[in-house]
């Protein structure tokens, strides 16, 4: 059993600050970098006790403080080992063998059988808007969601449910008053359990919400690439489950991007390559996972040309697959070569729109 990105960061919270008070701000700044809903905290509350339970960690172990937040009777001190007392990625790994950490895929998608005849489905839908917002641009949010997300391989969007069939996931966009502000609030759900995946809360204004939408739809990719069937039986649906949890652990370790997290990514993807052969998503990674120790952290240029040459033979079998575009974009961004970083970017975004952002910074960097 392994935990999910936010309940980890979640229980590493609370544990750090056994058995004091956390506060809900507190929460929502370390879980999501982002203001959430209590409900959305709560949600995952839940979803934590439920990871821990099958380790016999009773549900009042993490308690609810009114008013202010929660806590947890869980003790750092009695979890630490005296290799790892300083290493704040490892502290629940120490609990138990089974814990570790999971990117942005929930486990429970991760584990479900998946076959390759079925296509996953995402329906976008949005809560009615307060009185004071003009309806036409809400919907035009809506659809504005719809088709970003439209852009992405391997999952059918849906732009209105489908009667007596629940999709695969749900992206749900609603506005909530805060003060004299509007925060656009955006959740990505399992559609089957409604269980949150992860939310993002922005500061609603119609003139920039393609930019939030944008953002939101960045995070989305990880779980709806998880779910893609592109590559048939090279894909990530049907691998064994150890390997979708240690891919998606190197995962959620390369989006921190610190070198200790990068380091213990390229192990992990290396094992697994070792173990089970080539598996195109997974070298994929392990190629920005290079890339990355030489763009953030001054690696051997060596390092970049192994991964820019690991990436042209993805792109070249299989030139269809924007992910494996933007991983030659990372390579060759690590080599200093921006121009064709950019156009391998370009071709990236058609199917990863947020991609956008990217693009856009490089050609303002251009001289």
């Amino acid at each position: 059993m392994r935990l999910p990105d936010l309940s980890f960061r979640l229980i590493d919270l609370l544990a750090s600050r056994a058995p004091a008070d956390v506060t809900y701000a507190e929460i929502e700044s370390a879980v999501w970098q982002a203001q959430v809903t209590r409900e959305t905290i709560k949600q995952r509350v839940k979803l934590l006790r439920d990871g821990l339970a099958p380790l016999g960690v009773p549900e009042h172990a993490i308690e609810a403080v009114r008013n202010i937040g929660y806590r947890t009777t869980l003790s750092i001190g009695l979890v630490e080992t005296p290799e790892r007392r300083g290493d704040r990625s490892f502290i629940l790994a120490a609990v138990a063998a089974a814990l570790a950490l999971m990117a942005a895929v929930a486990v429970h998608l991760l584990a479900r059988p998946t076959g390759t005849a079925v296509v996953p489905t995402l329906l976008v839908e949005s809560l009615a808007p307060p009185a004071d917002v003009d309806p036409a641009g809400w919907e035009g949010a809506r659809r504005s969601l719809v088709r970003d997300l439209s852009k992405i391989d391997g999952v059918r969007v849906l732009d209105r449910p489908t009667p007596g069939k629940p999709p695969s996931l749900l992206a749900r966009l609603a506005l909530d008053r805060d003060d004299n502000d509007l925060r656009l609030s955006t959740e990505l759900l399992d559609g089957p359990s409604s269980a949150v995946l992860f939310a993002e809360s922005y500061r609603y204004d119609p003139a920039s919400v393609d930019r939030s939408l944008t953002h939101f739809a960045s995070n989305a990719y990880a779980v709806i690439s998880a779910l893609s069937l592109q590559l048939g039986d090279e894909g990530m649906p049907v691998q064994p489950d150890a390997v979708r949890g240690d891919y998606a652990r190197a995962f959620g370790l390369w989006r921190r991007g610190d070198r200790q997290a990068l380091v213990a990514a390229r192990s992990i993807l290396e094992r697994l390559l070792a173990e089970r052969g080539a598996l195109p998503v997974v070298q994929s990674l392990l190629v920005r996972v290079k890339a990355d120790l030489v763009l953030g952290h001054v690696g051997d240029a060596a390092l970049a040309r192994e991964a820019r040459q690991e990436a042209e033979r993805l792109v070249a079998a299989h030139p269809d697959i924007g992910e494996f575009h933007y991983s030659l974009a990372r390579a060759l961004l690590a080599l200093g070569r921006r121009e064709a970083a950019l156009d391998e970017l370009r071709i990236a975004q058609r199917t990863m729109p947020f991609l956008s952002r990217d693009v856009a910074a490089i050609e303002r960097a251009a001289p």
